[in-house]
């Protein structure tokens, strides 16, 4: 994985996945968690971010995944667990294979990695607007996501 620490302060090389679903977007979180974000992870050396993010997927959900386009690159700046944060992160659209039983769970539900560490739960774009998510911009941009007419941008985030 690509990521270090120096003192206080944590690097990483992050990717993630949107995927939508029926106007719903997958999100996950923990237990120690008080927002909900993307489903992703770390980029491993020698790994483009595309295959980082189809492995991911797989080591989250056990689901093999299509990537159809980078959404977003995104520079955040971040404080989190007494940490300091700076990381990059490639944000990608994604697809579940068509019929797979997941594209209509209900309710929370565990992933498969890490003993179900990751709890994992479909939303509308109704009930995105009163969560804590992150990236924030997911609430305004999710329209232009389900209905494709999102582009590529690059953001930077300071909190």
């Amino acid at each position: 994985m690509i990521t270090f620490s120096d003192g206080h302060n944590k690097f990483n090389f992050r990717v993630a996945g949107i995927a939508v679903h029926r106007h719903r977007i997958l999100l996950h979180t923990t237990l120690q968690d008080d927002f909900w974000n993307l489903p992703g992870g770390r980029v491993e050396f020698q790994e483009s971010t595309d295959q980082a993010l189809i492995r991911e997927i797989r080591e989250e959900l056990g689901i093999d995944i299509r990537i159809d386009k980078l959404l977003y690159v995104n520079e955040d700046f971040f404080e989190y667990d007494q940490k300091n944060y700076h990381e990059i992160g490639f944000y990608y659209t994604f697809s579940f294979p068509e019929g797979h039983e997941l594209l209509d769970r209900e309710g929370e539900f565990p992933g498969v990695e890490d003993g179900g560490r990751l709890i994992f739960k479909w939303f509308t774009v109704e009930e995105l607007q009163g969560l804590s998510v992150y990236p924030e911009e997911l609430k305004t941009d999710i329209k232009s996501i389900i209905d494709g007419r999102a582009v590529l941008k690059h953001r930077i985030h300071h909190q």
